[in-house]
């Protein structure tokens, strides 16, 4: 009977072993999982060591300059920027570099403060006050493009037509504009032309077009000079006959912008338009 007694003892602790067995299992198993997740989290948070800056508290010497750091198993660690303390706020900071500042885009440029005279304070206030006819001088390069010979025509065309009187020369380019643009007003007493030399020293397609003008006024005592140097006695004609000139140049226009310099000094009022 005994044995027949021990085969239900033994099946009942052979149950109950095996009952608390994977009861240990499934807590051991439970406990290891439980720690792998925490360590997994553990390992994406970096432990971010700033760089010590002077004056800054809990920070030895040793620290300073060290580049940023990360815990054991995140990598390798990376190089970081040395970050600007903006009072103590991280999400505030900025990276300091030692380049210069970039321009503000757009900025306008600063000018230099001018002194005014009483006297010229009041010619700009009677020039600002005058609204009647006056006496524009249009000059400008030889080399300009049919684009521009059409602008300069139409604005000489539009001061003859609310009887401003137009002063130019003979040339080429932005003078023949200018003469075009005056004889199409169909108001031939507001059209002066004074030519460096004489009518003949002329191109024949300057020639042809001044037939048109009823004023024209010749400096037959230059012939001798260069043209270089007839131009400029024509120019400065020109700017003690009119109250405003009009420049049609290049940078390179030495001539032109020589003009506008002298009317400058006469002052007179100079609008210089660069083509280039």
């Amino acid at each position: 009977d005994k044995p027949a007694m021990r085969a239900p003892v033994l099946a009942s602790g052979l149950c109950l072993l095996i009952h608390v067995g994977q009861g240990l299992v499934h807590g051991f198993s439970s406990l290891q999982t439980q720690r792998s997740r925490v360590s997994w989290l553990a390992g994406r948070q970096s432990r971010i060591v700033l760089t010590g800056l002077s004056g800054d508290e809990g920070t030895s010497g040793e620290d300073q300059g060290r580049p940023v750091e990360a815990d054991a198993g995140t990598g390798p660690s990376l190089p970081q920027q040395p970050m600007a303390s903006t009072g103590g706020n991280p999400l505030q900071s900025q990276p300091t570099s030692s380049r210069p500042p970039v321009p503000i885009v757009g900025e306008p440029q600063r000018k230099l403060d001018q002194s005014y005279s009483l006297e010229q304070i009041l010619k700009e206030l009677a020039a600002i006050q005058q609204t009647g006819p006056r006496k524009y001088c249009i000059l400008g390069t030889r080399h300009c493009s049919f684009l521009h010979q059409q602008i300069i025509e139409l604005l000489s065309y539009a001061l003859v037509l609310t009887g401003n009187h137009i002063y130019t020369s003979g040339s080429q380019g932005t003078n023949a504009a200018a003469i075009r643009g005056a004889l199409r007003g169909e108001r031939p007493e507001l059209l002066t032309v004074i030519l460096p030399q004489s009518l003949t020293k002329q191109p024949l397609e300057s020639q042809e077009l001044l037939k048109q003008v009823k004023n024209v006024v010749e400096n037959s005592k230059n012939d001798d000079l260069s043209l270089d140097v007839a131009s400029r006695l024509c120019n400065s004609k020109l700017l003690v006959s009119a109250d405003q000139l009009i420049a049609f140049a290049f940078h390179d226009s030495y001539t032109v912008i020589e003009a506008s310099r002298e009317a400058q000094d006469l002052d007179i009022v100079v609008t210089t338009l660069y083509l280039d």
